[in-house]
């Protein structure tokens, strides 16, 4: 397999399908895949996990670059939970945000972040840094830690210190902010129209304050801001991601995008074609929820071949994932008896206690 393939590979990371990894991916793996999202699909329990995740290194650390995966999972709690059985569970990000308790917020990160780790997960895509600005948003609702500009970026900066504590990365997303909107955008474009005035005092908040407090990652939002960029959404934007993240909040971690299958980027044409554009824009990792990566694989490489992506850029955003997984390595021991210790445990029950005295069943109440 030709070096440069294995190298610009690092970039992608993708979904799986079922509990144990399927052919194609193994070979995906060999070729240099650099990472491997997991969906509620890949989760029956924290043993079965912990399992694949084991195979899935193996795969990757005796094959080509010998570079172990990075492994992520969007374990926000509420709604958006992967894995559901065997770990601590907990109340939503707007549950706990209603607390208004940080020290409360980086205990759940804390416990959070080490049984994810014994499970051998190296990333979090979490916390959501986005606040939640209009009623009728229902995409990023409960995920969302409230309404406050200055709260939010207190509960970001305490959950993603308390992750990355344990050992394992966290990310801030959507970038430049999914609150302000009634349009999800794993189906639309949403077109968000706020002036930089307005950004500057609630959405970036959140997000320069995670970026202070050393947040590892920042996930890109699908999402066309025209006072920004007229053209691109910010995935797609070199405004926004090298202007904005990186110049201006000063952002030197990992860019990670949002699902490039998703239906907010449909005009942008094929996976392959969006994932160019991508990586060109500033973006670090392509994250491709579902079907096949061996297309893209193919356009990458193609691209820096034919001087499409420069090489500089490519470069760039390998060295950053690599420094990401020495950073964060791979520490699954098989070892999982520290997950549901009954301190932790006692705890849950308690705040989910007190959620409910306090609100009624959060699932039941509009936000």
């Amino acid at each position: 397999m030709d070096d440069l393939r294995r190298k610009i590979a690092q970039v992608v990371m993708m979904g799986i399908n079922g509990l144990t990894p399927p052919e194609e991916v193994k070979r995906l793996i060999e070729q240099g895949i650099g990472g491997i999202i997991l969906f509620t699909r890949n989760c029956r329990n924290h043993h079965q996990v912990a399992e694949l995740i084991s195979g899935l290194q193996e795969i990757a650390l005796t094959s080509g670059l010998r570079t172990p995966l990075s492994v992520a999972i969007d374990q926000e709690h509420g709604s958006v939970t992967r894995i559901k059985k065997g770990v601590t569970p907990f109340p939503s990000a707007w549950a706990m945000g209603r607390r208004g308790d940080i020290d409360l917020v980086a205990r759940v990160a804390r416990i959070t972040g080490r049984e994810l780790a014994l499970m051998g997960i190296t990333m979090n895509l979490a916390p959501v840094a986005d606040i939640l600005l209009h009623p009728q948003n229902r995409v990023i609702g409960t995920r969302s830690f409230g309404k406050d500009p200055q709260l939010v970026g207190g509960m970001v900066a305490a959950y993603l210190k308390g992750l990355q504590g344990e050992g394992v990365a966290a990310c801030a997303k959507h970038f430049p902010g999914h609150g302000a909107t009634p349009k999800d955008s794993h189906h639309e474009l949403p077109i968000i129209e706020r002036s930089g005035e307005e950004m500057e005092a609630a959405e970036l908040i959140p997000f320069q304050m995670g970026v202070r407090a050393g947040v590892a990652a920042v996930m890109t939002g699908h999402l066309l801001f025209p006072t920004l960029d007229s053209q691109y959404p910010a995935t797609l934007s070199p405004a926004i991601i090298q202007g904005l993240l990186r110049q201006d909040l000063g952002f030197e971690g990992v860019v990670i995008s949002d699902d490039l299958t998703m239906g907010a980027l449909a005009r942008w044409g094929t996976i392959e074609k969006r994932g160019v554009e991508a990586l060109k824009a500033g973006v670090d990792i392509l994250l491709v929820g579902a079907g096949t990566a061996n297309g893209l694989l193919e356009a990458l490489e193609r691209g820096v071949v034919t001087g499409e992506i420069p090489q500089a850029r490519a470069a760039e955003a390998v060295d950053r994932i690599l420094k990401l997984k020495e950073q964060y390595p791979y520490r699954g021991t098989g070892d999982l008896k520290g997950l549901r210790r009954e301190e932790d445990l006692t705890f849950s029950q308690e705040l989910f206690q007190r959620v409910r005295d306090e609100e009624g069943d959060p699932r039941d109440r509009e936000v």
